[in-house]
C-alpha cells in the first residue's frame, strides 16, 4: 500500500511513476534486460515479456535495469558507488525519471571469486551478510522512497568452468539471503540484529523491507518440486554467465513472482487495488 505514482520531487501525484529497479551483476542485468545492460532488452528478458503482457501495468509502473557487468558485491555497497551514479544518469535521467520514483528493487548480487565455504566462521556466506545489510543501507540512502527490496541469490554454479561464483558457494549464497531477512524480522520482533547484517530496521528507515524475490538455485539437472533444473545448455561456455535459455528461465520465473506475489501483484498489474 505503500507504493504510490511520484513526481520527480518524491511527491503522491496521480500521473507520477514508480520505478522497479534491478541491481545486481551481468546474471542479473543479462535475466532482466540485456546483455549490454542498456536498453532495448532482449524478448525473452524479464522487462521484454513484461513489456509484451497485457495485464501489466503501462500507467504507473516504469521497469528499468540498473544491474550491470562486473558489478558484484562490492560495487553496490557506498552511497557514493559509480554504479549507482550511472543509473541516476543513464538509466533513469533519460526516462525523465528520480532516484525519489523507485520504490521496489530486485537485489541479486554475488562475492566475487569466493574462497571459504561453510561451515566456516569467515566462509563467504557471512561475508555476503554483512555487504547485503549495507546494500539495504545504501539503497534507502539513494532512494529514499524505496519501500520493498527483493533478494534473490544466484542459479546453479555446478557447471562453472571460472571461479567467479562456483559451487557451493552459488547454493550457500541463498542461506545468506534467509539470514538477511531473518535478521530484519528478528530485529522488528525486539530481537538484537545480527551483529554481521546490523540494523536494517524498517521502521526507523534504516532500510526497506526485505523480502524474498525468486529463489533460482537447483542442483543441475536433477528437477526440484516445481520442475525447476538447470541443465548445461542454460549456461554459456564459462558455465557461469547464462545463455539465452537460462536468461528465459529466469525471466519466465521473476515474471510470474511478480504478477502472483501479494506484495507485488496489485501494483506490478493494470487495473488493481491493494488491499
Amino acid at each position: 500500500n505503500a507504493i504510490r505514482p511520484l513526481d520527480v520531487n518524491g511527491d503522491e501525484h496521480p500521473f507520477g511513476k514508480y520505478v522497479l529497479l534491478s541491481i545486481g551483476m551481468s546474471n542479473t542485468s543479462q535475466e532482466w534486460c540485456s546483455e549490454s545492460s542498456a536498453p532495448p532488452c532482449s524478448a525473452w528478458s524479464f522487462t521484454g515479456r513484461a513489456a509484451n503482457d497485457p495485464t501489466v501495468n503501462r500507467a504507473s509502473l516504469v521497469i528499468v535495469n540498473g544491474a550491470a557487468d562486473s558489478q558484484d558485491a562490492a560495487a553496490w555497497i557506498s552511497p557514493a558507488s559509480s554504479a549507482y551514479e550511472r543509473i541516476r544518469t543513464a538509466r533513469l535521467n533519460p526516462l525523465g525519471l528520480s532516484e525519489n520514483q523507485v520504490q521496489i528493487a530486485w537485489v541479486n548480487i554475488a562475492t566475487a571469486r569466493p574462497v571459504a565455504a561453510l561451515p566456516s566462521d569467515t566462509a563467504d556466506a557471512h561475508l555476503l551478510v554483512t555487504t547485503l545489510g549495507h546494500v539495504l543501507r545504501t539503497l534507502r540512502i539513494r532512494y529514499p522512497n524505496l519501500q520493498l527490496v527483493f533478494l534473490s541469490s544466484r542459479s546453479y554454479g555446478g557447471y562453472a568452468t571460472i571461479d567467479l561464483s562456483p559451487e557451493p558457494y552459488a547454493y550457500e549464497e541463498g542461506l545468506a539471503v534467509k539470514w538477511t531477512i531473518e535478521s530484519q524480522i528478528n530485529e522488528a520482533r525486539g530481537v538484537a540484529a545480527d551483529p554481521r547484517a546490523g540494523s536494517l530496521d524498517y521502521a526507523k528507515r534504516a532500510a526497506p523491507l526485505a523480502l524474498w524475490g525468486p529463489y533460482l538455485w537447483a542442483d543441475g539437472a536433477t528437477a526440484r518440486a516445481d520442475g525447476l533444473a538447470w541443465l548445461r545448455a542454460d549456461f554459456e561456455e564459462d558455465g557461469t554467465q547464462p545463455s539465452q535459455s537460462g536468461e528465459s528461465k529466469v525471466a519466465a520465473i521473476l515474471l510470474e513472482f511478480f504478477k502472483g506475489s501479494p506484495h507485488t501483484r496489485c501494483w506490478f498489474l493494470a487495473n488493481q487495488h491493494c488491499l
